[in-house]
């Protein structure tokens, strides 16, 4: 909340400075044009005084002012053009006949295309001004918006880890504390023939899940790093998922149903990563649908395209969850409240596989009810 709030005046720190900037950048512009101006009218007014002054010397009694313009017009011309040329402006001259004062008779205003080049820069600036702050803003909104989509998805991440640290402390906890009760149980107690094996059984298979728990984990950081060597080869897939299902439904801990077609198809793939996908699937499965899950394998072939679907009876995917639950750490729902265990990386590993291997995984509902994950394959 203090990082977003400390943005937040950052942000209207920068627009009130680029707010300031901008309106005594007009400021100074407007002045500028009003400098120009009056700038022209001076010297109009100056090359009037000089003219009139001219006047006055050709003065004579006996004519009036105008006769007086008439008479010393060529001269006047040439001071005119002088005037002009050392104060680098044009003028515009009017004269009007019958007046009895010279300044009357002349009236010089600055050159109307001088005023209209004045103002058109005038505008042509005020456009740009008002068109970088457009930009400007705008920038500014997006990276708003970047920014704060990055901190969301900085904040995310950061619960989305401390939920992944409290669920392998669990779920490193668990075997462990099955194992240490089962060390004990053969210790402290002499069991019979029919107990002894189901312990020693108990002992491995929480050993096994330990194992599981620490090769997903090194294998994410692996596959995250790029560190982790694919051996592709031409393998059959039915095989792999029929391996992966003998490894994960194990009675008695598995009391439901799994229905895989004996069917043959042929894909390119790495044959560890492969179980290590459907392996995960499965478990995914037990996991939400629980021990009575009914998993289903269905295998669709479009062109050159072979559809592998993986189907449960379980609770399924929430609409806003379906694309959410392949990302890193994540799990739904909160770690105080979630019933099911996990570390939130089995669907991560999945998509990650599937991606080096040019295929594709989704989500679907279910009919009635579960999940139904449907991955594509380029088949050979």
């Amino acid at each position: 909340m203090k990082i977003r709030f400390f943005l937040v005046l950052v942000i209207l720190y920068i627009l009130a400075a680029f707010g300031w900037w901008l309106y005594s950048l007009i400021d100074f512009t407007k002045k500028e044009h009003d400098y120009e101006l009056s700038s022209l009218y001076f010297k109009s007014s100056k090359i009037e005084e000089r003219l009139v002054t001219f006047l006055h010397s050709k003065e004579n009694p006996k004519m009036s002012c105008f006769m007086t313009f008439v008479t010393y017009k060529k001269e006047f011309n040439d001071l005119l053009l002088q005037l002009k040329k050392e104060n680098k402006c044009e003028v515009d001259l009017s004269i009007a006949a019958g007046c009895n004062n010279f300044h009357d008779l002349l009236t010089i205003t600055p050159n109307k295309a001088e005023i209209r080049k004045i103002n058109k820069r005038f505008e042509s600036k005020l456009r740009a001004f008002y068109s970088e702050a457009v930009v400007f803003t705008f920038a500014v909104i997006l990276g708003v918006l970047w920014v704060f989509s990055r901190l969301e998805s900085l904040l995310n991440l950061n619960r989305m880890q401390n939920n992944f640290l409290l669920s392998v402390t669990h779920e490193l906890k668990t075997p462990l504390a099955a194992i240490k009760l089962s060390a004990q149980t053969l210790s402290q107690r002499k069991l019979n023939e029919e107990i002894l094996p189901l312990v020693i059984n108990q002992t491995v298979q929480n050993a096994d899940r330990l194992n599981d728990l620490i090769d997903n984990v090194l294998l994410a950081t692996k596959i995250d790093g790029n560190s982790y060597k694919y051996d592709f080869e031409i393998i059959e897939i039915g095989s792999v998922i029929e391996k992966a299902a003998r490894q994960m439904l194990i009675p008695p801990f598995f009391t439901g149903t799994v229905d895989i077609p004996l069917e043959e198809h042929m894909v390119k793939g790495d044959l560890v990563s492969l179980n290590l996908v459907f392996s995960n699937l499965f478990q995914n499965a037990i996991k939400y649908a629980g021990e009575n899950a009914e998993i289903k394998i269905e295998y669709v072939r479009e062109k050159n395209k072979l559809k592998i679907i993986v189907s449960d009876n379980g609770p399924g995917v929430l609409p806003n969850e379906k694309k959410k639950i392949f990302s890193k750490f994540y799990r739904s729902g909160d770690e105080n409240t979630r019933q099911t265990k996990g570390t939130g990386l089995g669907l991560f590993l999945v998509k990650q596989i599937l991606y080096v291997h040019a295929a594709k995984i989704s989500v679907e509902n279910n009919t009635p009810k579960g999940a139904k994950f449907i991955i594509t394959f380029k088949s050979t």
